[in-house]
This record gives structure tokens, sequence and C-alpha cells, in this order.
């Protein structure tokens, strides 16, 4: 059974929603504010999260959905009556969320639930040593940890994990992840994120992230 984290202000959506899920053997918490979100996050430990954008509260759920991000990679379904185009940026901005507006039909809302969860459970993932990288999340679980990375390392940790063992040249990895040919202006930030990879999966035993000149880039897993 999966369960479901509810939160809608709108006492009326709010239980026409959450009873629509029970009758589909979804476990669900429905709150009708943001104050114990974080709380039950932890002790209810849902599937997926359906969070309403407007919430009369000092916090609304893009505010609420940066700070699940910082303890857990649970699917996000965001529901909203406001219909702005930055709204939808900053929704899709957040690594696995889903979006959909007010008012909705039922047997929409419950598509997406269904879908999200799915892919939740069915998630690429790569191995690297006793580290997990799951792409479509841009998620590295490090130790127990898990790490979001920003769409560019999660890009070339991609690209890395998909090639593994094989060099990749610099400049196809230039042109893959920031799409242009400019490669020089791109090599600085190419070098950063290599550092930045290098810590999080370098204490691993038998991982290496090797450069050499020429050759390129290769992730290599002895």
């Amino acid at each position: 059974m999966y369960k479901v984290l509810l939160i809608e202000d709108d006492l009326n959506l709010g239980t026409t929603l959450r009873g629509a899920l029970e009758e589909r053997k979804y476990a669900v918490k429905y709150l009708s504010g943001g104050a114990q979100v974080m709380k039950e996050l932890a002790e209810f430990m849902p599937d997926i999260v359906l969070l309403d954008v407007n919430l009369n509260e000092e916090l609304d759920g893009f505010a609420i959905s940066r700070k699940i991000r910082e303890v857990s990679s649970v699917p996000l379904l965001f529901t909203t009556s406001r219909d702005e185009n930055t709204d939808f940026d900053q929704a899709f901005s957040i690594p696995n969320t889903d979006y959909v507006r007010k008012p909705y039909r039922l047997a929409e809302v419950l598509k997406r639930i269904e879908k999200l969860v799915v892919n939740e459970s069915s998630a690429e993932k790569f191995e690297i040593g006793t580290c997990l990288f799951y792409p479509t999340q841009h998620k590295l679980v490090v130790g127990g940890e898990e790490l979001f990375l920003n769409n560019y390392a999660s890009a070339v940790l991609n690209v890395l994990c998909t090639n593994k063992g094989n060099f990749v040249k610099r400049n196809v990895i230039i042109e893959t992840v920031w799409k242009t040919k400019d490669v020089r202006t791109k090599e600085g930030s190419l070098n950063n994120i290599m550092s930045q990879l290098r810590k999080y999966v370098e204490d691993e035993k038998g991982v290496v992230l090797e450069s050499r000149i020429k050759l390129g880039v290769r992730l290599k897993i002895d």
C-alpha cells in the first residue's frame, strides 16, 4: 500500500481528494496546513507528497518543498490555481516533481500520482562502489546520506556512469551537458564539477575519477 501525504488548505477539496485516494487503497495523511509537514514526513514516511502551492501561511508550497528536499527525495506533486509561467518553472526546477493546475480532474491527479510513485520505485540507478546515483532525481546516496546535485553535475556524472570504464573526451562531455560547441568557455565549469564529484565518490574503495590529456575523463571502478 502506497502512502500519500496530502497538504491542502481547501477542506472540501482536501477531504474529497483524501476519500478518492483511500478508495483506491492509498494510505493518506491529510494536513490542512504546512506546519506539521516535516514531522509527518519523518513519522509517516510517505511515498509521495501532494502539496498545494497557495497555502495561506508564511511559507508557500514551493518554500516547503525546498525544506523537504533538504532531507528527502520523495516525489512531489504540486497543485495550484495560479497560472503563471514563473510558477511552472519554479516547480520543475525541483527534482522529482510534477505539477497540475486547478481546477483539475480527479482522474488526472490520480494518474500523475501513479506515474510518480511507479517511477520512484523503478528509478534507474548506478552503483559507484557503495554509493548509488539516481540520474532522473539528481540524487547521489553516499553512506546513507542523500545529496542533490545541480543539473550540470548530475548530467556529467550520468555521462561518466553510462560510459563507465571508458574515457570520454572533455569536449564530448561539454557538448553533451552544456549544448555548446564553444568548449573553452565551459572548461572551468567542468573542472569544478569534477573536483566536486571526486570529493563525493573517491573515498569509495576502488573508485577513481581519472583525467588524462588527450584521452579525457573516465569513471573507473575496480
